[in-house]
């Protein structure tokens, strides 16, 4: 389903930005319009972000190749606003209507694995598999169980909600981006700075100073939403600046004259060392930041690096 989801999102976000591109602020009406209809049937609360996602980033997205802006105001607003929604959708609903969306999802997961459990077994012993390898299947699925079912573990995805919806929408609008400057909206997207030209505003620094420092250095027990806040906030940024030096990665590889499949290639490969990735992440992170004051692609000097003058 998420999945689906994912792939349905992407499709709702580049046909509304391809419309706002057409007709301007005045589709934004009809899909503001369009949005508000599912408040109006039973069990909105678990699809409120499909709905609201794909309004969203097709909104900014469209605005961002109707002004020529880039990948990083486009992800950045578009992420910021959609994490804002679905954080103040949570608590409205936790604290006015005595629903959370989280426990409930949580408790149909589990169930669904339960059930799962049963069909598995129900496989193996049909397909004649070793005790070993069965034993060893269904207990890990009763771990999962476990780990669903610890308080600590979903206090700690309630406490991430922000930077989890932030992180979300990085993914679905990166990837829409992608589709949309290279095959949808290719014509309207010449002038539109994809990820090697990516920036992060100047005054976010501030932001992640500010969000770090106060997560490290004020107490979590006694001030637990401040820290909690910090933290989402500190993530979140961290993550703006890791996008900057995968960035700056893909524009020395392209002003090299080097294929730019190698970047998502070492990525996907990466991904397999969850210790490396998380290395090459901090790192890239701190690249991100130097780049700041470094400004290594030259974006803020008369002598702007050529990404056509490859090899030199």
């Amino acid at each position: 389903m998420g999945v689906t989801y994912f792939i349905a999102g992407v499709i709702l976000t580049i046909s509304i930005a391809f419309i706002f591109y057409r007709f301007g602020w005045i589709s934004t009406v009809c899909f503001i319009l369009l949005s508000i209809v599912p408040f109006f049937f039973k069990g909105y609360e678990d699809i409120f972000s499909f709905y609201v996602l794909p309004l969203i980033a097709g909104t900014i997205g469209g605005y961002c190749f109707k002004k020529g802006l880039g990948l990083d105001f486009f992800i950045t607003v578009s992420s910021l606003l959609f994490a804002v929604s679905i954080t103040a959708n949570y608590h409205i609903l936790k604290h006015v209507k005595e629903y959370d969306f989280i426990d409930h999802s949580i408790v149909e997961t589990v169930q669904l694995l339960k059930e799962n459990k049963i069909k598995m077994e129900q496989t193996f012993d049909q397909y004649n598999v070793s005790e070993g390898d069965k034993e060893k299947f269904l207990e890990s699925i009763d771990v999962y169980i476990d780990i669903l079912n610890d308080r600590k573990w979903v206090q700690f995805a309630k406490d991430m909600l922000p930077f989890a919806a932030f992180f979300y929408s990085i993914l679905l609008t990166g990837f829409s981006f992608f589709l949309m400057k290279k095959f949808f909206m290719k014509k309207f997207g010449e002038g539109v700075k994809a990820l090697e030209l990516f920036r992060v505003n100047e005054f976010v620094i501030f932001i992640l100073i500010a969000g770090w420092g106060i997560f490290i250095m004020i107490d979590n027990v006694q001030y637990p939403v401040i820290t909690v806040t910090a933290l989402n906030i500190a993530l979140s940024a961290s993550v703006l600046y890791t996008i900057q030096a995968i960035g700056i990665v893909k524009f020395f590889i392209m002003k090299r004259g080097l294929p730019v499949v190698i970047l998502p290639l070492l990525i996907i490969t990466l991904l397999f060392v969850p210790i490396v990735f998380v290395f090459v992440m901090a790192m890239l992170t701190g690249v991100g930041i130097l780049d700041l004051w470094g400004d290594f692609r030259k974006l803020n000097s008369g002598k702007e690096l050529n990404i056509n003058d490859r090899g030199k």
